[in-house]
């Protein structure tokens, strides 16, 4: 019994040292300069994102609401200010100055640096010429320079106004066709969502979405199209540079990573031009007639702070739990904001979204069905805000 204990520990030691992996000290790698800009002939104005690769030296916050204002700060990355940004075309040169934030110190920099001609002012739309050759340089503050070179494919922007169809996302489908595109690496069809934007690249000229397609792109994947949301639908003519980027990732298993073609840092500098769109006012067959429908504040119940006005509610998944989504409408302005929610055990829970996204919350209004009346509390608040049914 002695020695078969002593075997055991032996055995139980030996075992320890062969699972035991070599330790290592990893140091904390260089940032890296991360440029991010795409020449869009139908784009309101032209930018160029400069900032530093996070390598965990530097504490950055991931909890603030995103303002396209400021993407970088608000997308929990780091800017790089006070950079010499430039654009050489035919036309000649755009340079680049970094845009404002509101309300913020004289040292606050967002890296977003917006190209003009050097006679026009700041917002002044650019020419770009289709087929054209366009050459981006970047000087940092502390001397890194950053270069790359795109070709914008020979295509025309679709700047029509486009107005807003509806969209039965149980009979219907979304088809695209449209002709070939000299200077185009391939084509990327593209369709706005709550849960993120659902991405594919095409070489073909043609292409339909029916309107229970999953985003392989959402955490869970969600439906690509939801009802109560307006969704913007689109296909865009895309150079190499975009197409290797965006086709591409880190593999932390392969050691593949993504294909960069800048000179000097990382990130694309390519073109893209969109060729086709559809804005969509996504519906759906009624599912659960007891909840669904158009639910307005009560008149007689003020505690709703004068903030919502009414819901629009679909039941997106039915089942238990079951998945909510649809608009909302403040009182002092008529335009549809998104919506989601749950239905857990009777109990409702909705999300009134900003900009439509899923990821950015404004308030949560959550209670119980009372025959033809919600009840419940916006925002955490005690007092009772009641909504009451009035149709479809």
């Amino acid at each position: 019994m002695r020695h078969a204990r002593w075997t055991f520990t032996m055995l139980a030691t030996l075992l320890v040292v062969a699972c035991k992996f070599d330790e290592k000290t990893v140091a904390v790698q260089a940032s890296q300069v991360v440029v991010h800009a795409v020449l869009d002939p139908g784009a309101t104005f032209q930018q160029v994102l400069v900032e530093r690769s996070l390598t965990g030296a530097v504490t950055v916050s991931d909890e603030q609401r995103f303002d396209p204002a400021d993407p970088i700060n608000s997308g929990g990355g780091i800017p790089i200010g006070d950079c010499s940004v430039s654009v050489t075309g035919p036309d000649g040169v755009l340079v680049g100055d970094e845009s404002s934030a509101p309300g913020k110190p004289f040292n606050y920099h967002t890296g977003r640096y917006i190209l003009h001609l050097p006679r026009d002012p700041v917002g002044t739309p650019v020419p770009l010429r289709q087929g054209a050759r366009y050459a981006l340089r970047v000087v940092t503050p502390d001397g890194h320079v950053v270069t790359g070179t795109t070709v914008i494919p020979v295509a025309y922007p679709d700047l029509a106004g486009t107005p807003v169809v509806q969209f039965n996302r149980d009979r219907d489908s979304v088809h695209f066709a449209w002709n070939a595109v000299d200077g185009a690496r391939s084509f990327l069809l593209r369709a706005e969502s709550p849960f993120g934007p659902f991405l594919l690249f095409t070489d073909s000229t043609s292409v339909t979405l029916r309107g229970d397609l999953r985003n392989y792109f959402a955490s869970s994947l969600e439906h690509v199209f939801i009802p109560g949301f307006r969704q913007r639908v689109s296909v865009a003519a895309v150079d190499t540079n975009y197409f290797d980027y965006y086709r591409t990732r880190n593999d932390p298993f392969t050691g593949a990573g993504i294909i960069n073609r800048l000179e000097g840092g990382l990130g694309l500098f390519g073109a893209a031009v969109d060729i086709a769109g559809r804005n969509l006012d996504v519906v759906q067959d009624d599912r659960d007639p007891a909840i669904e429908g158009v639910w307005e504040a009560d008149s007689t119940n003020l505690a709703s702070g004068g903030t919502v006005r009414s819901f629009r509610i679909y039941v997106e998944v039915p089942g238990e739990p079951a998945a909510l989504s649809g608009w909302y409408t403040r009182f002092n302005s008529g335009a549809r904001e998104g919506m989601v929610g749950t239905r857990v055990n009777g109990r409702i829970v909705l999300k009134l979204l900003s900009n439509q996204s899923a990821a950015d919350t404004v308030a949560v209004w959550s209670g119980v069905q009372r025959g033809d009346s919600l009840i419940g509390s916006l925002g955490g608040a005690l007092a009772q805000v009641v909504f009451v049914k009035r149709g479809f």
